[in-house]
């Protein structure tokens, strides 16, 4: 009989340093909120603080996890801790700085979202987002099979209850629940596979599987290796929402809170892609033969018919839903170049991916964060409708919103432009030359889209001031039917709740029928807060930033990025 016996190390500790700091904060924020004044019945209000407090509690747990992972890029530390079961090389540093990045910008946008949906509970939603960012941090930088479902189901569970978090909306009800019971089916295919391949090959480690794989199955994989990988291949291909699993994505990403769709339409990606390029790209780099046909086949049909799919969307948040599989389609290229050899093109297809992971995080959560301004209680005010005309009523929200799309379709020297230069550039090295040439055609396709929802906002429907529907209210009753005045047509379609805290029109009688005067934009209950509204558009300038300096300075880093890349195994 064997025993085992671990010890860990502080060295061990400190390889995991970004993810403890995240854990023990989740933890503070939690005891915060409890020590929080509150406001009526604790079940149903919360106080004033909770609106700056909280997320302040939660963006300080994001910051310090940032500096310990950028610390560890300048100090000692082994780069595979606990046994060889997660990695805390400088390929994991790098995505864990990208999702922490996202999620401090998804916190930013979250104050002045939750005020103006009245959302109470903010300290379950600060420590979900806080617990999410670590499943995702654990899934990054997995070495072995079993933290690859441990962090995917960490995250996952966090963003079901995240996803449905307005109770007062059906769509995000319905949001949380398909996002549960489809990724759940996903979550399982996986486990399948991972058992399978267990079976096959008696190792979880992804380097035992490597060594395993290069010295037993001569470049063949058996059946049971094979169905394992099929397995595999279909719970990664929805967490990167790849055709033909990608059609929860439209419905999750329109009824979730529009700050959660930022920060998880980023954040799972980065998770999932490094796990995909890690088993498929190295630890089963040596039977490409039987999964590079497959994945070569999804990444090509999720580049086009994201595409294609887009062109007919009329809603903003379902285009960048669509967008969002186009651009994880574009990331799948790195993972066929990634196992499409041994040495060089591995580490070029990696770089590609992270390089191409760092660029989509600003501009699509810059877009996202326009969209959570733009967003009424009612999941309304996204809509080409709602957007016509946006440049005269909101020129600063128009012209960024203008400005990610633009970064998005790829035009330089924004951040779109550089990343797919690079990605084209890895599938031309890497033997794919096929891969280039319909990731550029599609990208050509995906300019007509982009322009058109920004046509809509620039060149169409100027109006002076939206137009006012004032419904009646429990506090405003009509003496008759023929007291109520007919909001014009033309402007922008306002729910029964966008007119709480307006000015109450003074009745009068059913014989006299005086118009409204012309009067300025009012600010409905459902418009941020002034003192909140700071938090996003300090989130939408970071992005705006980001999507400079990724696009015009961060390219000259790129040997440096790919030599991170090589170590990612190491």
């Amino acid at each position: 009989m064997t025993t085992f016996t671990y010890f860990a190390s502080a060295d061990q500790w400190l390889g995991i340093a970004p993810v403890v700091v995240l854990v023990v904060m989740a933890l503070v924020l939690m005891l915060v909120d409890l020590v929080l004044p509150h406001e009526g019945e604790r079940s149903k209000h919360s106080g004033p603080a909770n609106f700056t407090v909280l997320p302040a509690v939660a963006l300080l747990g994001v910051l310090g996890s940032m500096a310990a992972a950028i610390t560890l890029f300048f100090v000692g530390h082994p780069t595979s801790v606990f046994n060889n079961m997660l990695g805390a090389d400088s390929g994991t540093l790098f995505a864990d700085l990208i999702i922490l990045v996202a999620g401090g910008l998804g916190i930013l946008l979250s104050p002045a979202y939750l005020k103006r949906l009245r959302l109470v509970h903010q300290g379950e939603y600060y420590a979900l987002l806080l617990l999410s960012m670590t499943g995702m941090l654990l899934m990054a930088g997995a070495l072995s099979f079993l933290i690859v479902f441990v962090g995917l189901e960490m995250f996952s569970l966090a963003l079901y209850i995240l996803c449905g978090f307005i109770d007062q909306r059906q769509t995000s009800q319905e949001s949380g629940m398909k996002y549960f019971l489809l990724s759940s089916f996903a979550s399982a295919f996986l486990l399948y596979g991972i058992a399978l391949i267990y079976a096959a090959t008696g190792h979880t480690s992804f380097v035992d599987v490597q060594r395993y794989v290069m010295t037993q199955t001569h470049g063949q994989a058996p059946i049971l290796l094979m169905v394992g990988l099929g397995l595999l291949t279909v719970g990664f291909a929805f967490k990167v929402s790849a055709v033909p699993f990608q059609t929860w994505t439209p419905d999750v990403y329109q009824g979730a809170p529009a700050p959660v769709t930022a920060f998880m339409s980023v954040g799972t990606k980065v998770a999932a892609l490094l796990a995909f390029i890690r088993v498929f790209g190295f630890a089963l780099s040596s039977v490409q033969s039987s999964w590079l046909p497959v994945v070569w086949a999804i990444a090509v049909l999720t580049v086009v018919l994201g595409n294609v799919m887009a062109v007919g969307q009329g809603n903003i948040k379902r285009l960048l839903a669509y967008s969002s599989i186009a651009h994880g389609g574009y990331l799948l290229i790195g993972v066929v170049v990634s196992g499409a050899g041994a040495g060089q093109q591995n580490h070029i297809g990696a770089s590609a991916v992270l390089f191409y992971l760092s660029c989509y995080l600003f501009m699509n959560i810059g877009a996202f964060g326009v969209v959570s301004l733009l967003e009424r209680l009612d999941n309304t005010g996204y809509d080409a409708a709602d957007l016509r005309g946006l440049w005269y009523r909101r020129p600063w929200l128009a012209g960024l919103l203008a400005f990610f799309l633009l970064a998005l379709a790829g035009f330089p020297p924004m951040a779109g432009f550089a990343a797919k230069y690079y990605l084209f550039y890895a599938a031309l090295v890497g033997g794919h030359p096929e891969l280039l040439v319909i990731g550029v055609v599609a990208s050509v396709l995906g300019i007509y889209y982009y322009l058109r929802f920004i046509g809509t906002m620039f060149m169409e429907g100027r109006e002076e001031s939206p137009a006012l529907a004032i419904p009646a209210t429990p506090g405003h009753i009509p003496a008759t039917p023929r007291t109520a005045t007919k909001a014009p047509t033309g402007g922008l379609r306002r729910s029964a709740s966008s007119t709480r805290g307006a000015t109450a029109v003074a009745e009068r009688p059913a014989s006299i029928r005086v118009a409204a005067p012309p009067r300025p934009a009012v600010v409905s209950a459902e418009e941020p807060t002034h003192e909140l509204e700071g938090w996003s558009w300090v989130a939408i300038g970071i992005a705006a930033l980001g999507t400079l300096v990724t696009g015009v300075i961060l390219p000259f880093w790129l040997p440096q990025i790919q030599q991170a890349a090589q170590s990612l195994l190491k």
